[in-house]
């Protein structure tokens, strides 16, 4: 269909897969044959709407959310003005439960150098910052959110909640409530809505809680998510980190963006739609991204290999457990060329697949195959092959076999994915996988600090923390923070334990607040946000003594211990 296209687009388009719940089709409205898309466009596109476009929704920094019908999607991509037109994929969160409780946030926040006798020293508690989380909402009467009889929360939005025209906000999407709004439904005991997970107040607490987190005095945005399904989707995200740019020019505050969500797809070279984004945002206004790098290390949903001119390669995939659908995304250098074939587990040849032509399909018993190979975009220099499996019952178990056949190889360096496991039925993975590049997007971001765990009990790197690097070598992650065993806060008044790299990502965004407070908030450096502020963490930090070279792929720079980040500064 064209270039501008992302190629899951054009074989959903072109292909009769369509089932409902299948992130293939996330977007579309059957009953319409319309679709929720997100587009890049250059100068302004009003004319669009009511003719090619049904409705839009601009984001900063030339990004918008569009709803068109299939038919005019070929139309809309002819226009000079469209650079590049994607479609949603799912996020899942980047944490994990654990198994008892204790008190381990208290050498966890030690080791860190954030306990309250250690940034005592530099007396700086995130006051005059705020701290925007986008996750899965919390409840606004637990005390680790309020402070002096008022909520910390200076606006919650339920993107969850019906739309109504008299409360509207620019997106179309929920309700957004001001802290007076908040704390009106607290003295009548009442929450926002009923919040279905406790990862966003786990998050919250440990970055900003009252009691818990590391700015304990930062003020607080909550951008709870839409979900579609279960999990939400690039274009809540992006109406969240739209949504909190946005606040941060308008009231001119220093703001760090938690990001707790990862997902596989994509070339983990910084070039995808949602992270261009950010990295296109993050220069509007004094803001600082920090996400997690993923629980997918130790999950077999990565492989890659270097192909030469005479053997093939064999990606072998074990599905098993009731698998409805899935798909593999092999990204390849676009000087080499080869072929792909898809053997099915009684090694029957279900689809052929070469460079140039249209999306393919087979099946083999209840198994459909759609496949699609697209040559590089306006904004990737990489090629994409990516092959969909879907049943309408489930999949044939066994092992898929994707064969790579080498036809004229230069480079030879290719990666291929596997969707998490957090939003398919049953269990998918690689025979040979590879750790290494597991970290998930948007921790390949340019302008994230993209955070690894490691456990602060015993000094050293966690398994399930996802690796770099980059698929174009550049260092990720940035830094490390515990990530093993921590308390935080759950519900009105519970606590839990819970491990990850959102809960590591958490911690280096209450550092990050603590060091905007001392520099811009304190007049001491008023540039230190951005990359700044990223190179004051990793000069910071330091080594874990049982990894002895430095940087990693497990760690990327060193731990954060905020201790050394602000060494031979003077404080105001």
């Amino acid at each position: 269909m064209g270039e501008k296209i992302n190629p899951e687009l054009e074989l959903a388009i072109n292909s009769d897969a369509y089932t409902p719940g299948s992130n293939l089709y996330l977007g579309y409205d059957k009953t319409r044959d319309e679709w929720t898309l997100i587009i890049r466009h250059s100068g302004e596109i009003d004319d669009l709407e009511g003719t090619l476009v049904n409705e839009s929704v601009y984001l900063l920094g030339g990004f918008a959310v569009i709803k068109i019908y299939t038919y005019n999607i070929y139309y809309l991509q002819l226009d000079p003005r469209i650079l590049y037109i994607d479609k949603a994929s799912y996020y899942s969160y980047g944490a994990e439960r654990g198994i008892t409780a204790s008190e381990q946030n208290t050498y966890a926040r030690y080791a860190a150098c954030l306990t309250d006798s250690q940034v005592g020293v530099m007396p700086v508690y995130g006051d005059g910052v705020c701290i925007g989380v986008i996750d899965s909402g919390l409840d606004i009467r637990n005390e680790e959110f309020c402070r002096d009889g008022r909520t910390r929360l200076l606006r919650y939005w339920n993107q969850n909640q019906n739309y109504e025209n008299e409360s509207g906000n620019r997106y179309m999407m929920g309700r957004i409530y001001d802290r007076e709004e908040l704390d009106e439904l607290i003295a009548k005991g009442r929450n926002t809505g009923d919040v279905i997970s406790t990862h966003g107040a786990e998050v919250t607490s440990i970055a900003a809680g009252s009691s818990l987190g590391a700015a304990k005095m930062a003020d607080l945005i909550m951008v709870e998510q839409r979900l579609e399904g279960i999990f939400p989707d690039t274009i809540s995200i992006m109406f969240g980190i739209d949504f909190l740019v946005r606040y941060s020019m308008n009231e001119n505050v220093p703001l760090v963006i938690n990001l707790s969500y990862g997902n596989n797809y994509g070339a983990h070279d910084g070039t995808g739609m949602l992270e261009n984004f950010i990295d296109v945002v993050s220069r509007m206004a004094k803001i600082n991204v920090v996400t997690g790098t993923g629980n997918d290390g130790n999950k077999r949903l990565h492989t890659s290999g270097i192909l030469g001119n005479v053997s093939f390669d064999d990606l072998n995939i074990d599905v098993t457990g009731g698998v409805r659908n899935f798909g593999i995304q092999i990204w390849k250098n676009y000087i080499d060329n080869f072929d792909v074939l898809i053997y099915s587990p009684a090694y029957d040849i279900v689809l052929y697949l070469t460079e140039g032509q249209l999306p393919a399909n087979g099946r083999f018993g209840s198994t459909h195959v759609y496949g699609i190979y697209q040559p590089p975009t306006p904004f990737n220099v990489q090629q994409l092959i990516y092959i969909f499996f879907q049943a309408d019952t489930y999949i044939d178990e066994g092992v898929w076999k994707v064969r790579i056949m080498p036809k004229s190889i230069v480079n030879g360096t290719y990666n291929a994915y596997l969707p998490s496991d957090a939003y398919i039925t049953g269990r998918v993975e690689f025979e040979s996988a590879n750790a290494f590049g597991s970290l998930t997007i948007p921790a390949t971001s340019q302008s994230v600090i993209s955070a690894a765990s490691y456990d602060q009990n015993r000094d050293a790197f966690v398994g399930f923390s996802g690796r770099g690097f980059t698929s174009d070598n550049r260092i990720k992650p940035d830094i490390a923070a515990p990530g093993v065993g921590i308390v935080a806060a759950a519900g009105i008044s519970d606590l839990t334990v819970v491990d990850g790299t959102s809960i590591s990502a958490a911690f280096v965004s209450g550092a990050a607040a603590l060091l905007m407070e001392w520099g811009i908030v304190r007049g001491n450096d008023p540039f230190m946000y951005g990359e700044k502020l990223k190179a004051q963490l990793i000069k910071g930090a330091r080594q874990i003594e049982t990894i002895r070279q430095y940087p990693t792929d497990m760690l990327g720079g060193e731990r954060c211990v905020l201790k050394g980040v602000l060494k031979g500064y003077e404080f105001a």
